[in-house]
């Protein structure tokens, strides 16, 4: 269900949640009209009108916290996807000073394969919240291995160990923070609420407008709603870009 949902493009959340927003409330007026005599249902759309206010008050409280929580985790793994950049050219220029060439070149040539994989192949993964199969997993434990193949030898001084050692698992750490990131979402009982207060603003807009003639209004409140929830990132990652890290591939293979 999770993979689904985040494979809805935001455009189609919402005209789904402005169809259902719009049937909810031409529902409730509806049977409000054919329910009840003129006097009352007179009394019973002011009565509507007067809990409009609060309950879009309680709307906009459920949407602000989800976008806190989702943008907050955005900021934070676009933050984490700069570090591993940085992190990278750490390591690029940790072997460009190393005397062995040769293991250099090829731990260089691993991180090059690597961070390609990451810039071009993850983002779909990170957005579905699927970090069990990023496509870079496999890339980069073995440009772990090398670098602690290559550090713990026995022809690389002590001093020169700690700096290796450091830069790959700096590197290692914002990749994983990456991956923790991707996997917050809305928590299920939030989201539930936020659907249920946004159907119950549309049905109580649709009350409200019981005594107009002619709402045509309505559907103006129940697209704002549908807008406000498709704004939302997720639910299943999300959606940062890695394009820092196919910039320092690019540098790296150009000889940097």
């Amino acid at each position: 269900m999770r993979t689904l949902l985040a494979s809805i493009s935001p455009w189609v959340l919402m005209l789904v949640l402005f169809v259902v927003f719009l049937t909810v409330a031409l529902t409730c007026r509806e049977i409000v009209i054919r329910r009840c005599k003129k006097k009352r249902l007179k009394e019973l759309a002011d009565q509507a009108t007067k809990l409009l206010t609060g309950v879009a008050a309680a709307f906009a409280f459920f949407v602000g916290f989800s976008i806190t929580i989702t943008w907050g985790a955005v900021a934070a793994g676009q933050s984490a996807v700069e570090n591993e950049a940085a992190q990278a050219q750490q390591v690029i220029w940790t072997f460009n000073n190393t005397p062995d060439r040769e293991a250099a070149e090829t731990i260089l040539d691993q991180l090059e394969t690597y961070l390609r994989t990451a810039a071009d192949e993850d983002g779909p993964y990170l957005q579905k919240g699927d970090v069990n199969n990023l496509p870079s997993a496999k890339p980069l434990d073995r440009l772990q291995d090398s670098i602690h193949r290559y550090a713990y030898g026995s022809e690389v001084p002590g001093a020169e160990v700690s700096s290796i050692v450091s830069s790959a698992a700096s590197m290692n750490t914002a990749a994983a923070l990456v991956s923790a990131e991707a996997q917050r979402s809305l928590p299920v009982l939030l989201a539930v609420l936020l659907l249920v207060s946004g159907l119950l603003l549309a049905a109580i807009t649709g009350i409200s407008n019981a005594a107009v003639t002619r709402p045509i209004l309505l559907p103006v409140w129940c697209l704002i709603p549908a807008l406000s929830i498709a704004v939302i990132p997720g639910p299943g990652g999300i959606a940062v870009d890695l394009s820092p890290l196919g910039l320092v591939a690019e540098r790296l293979a150009q000889g940097w």
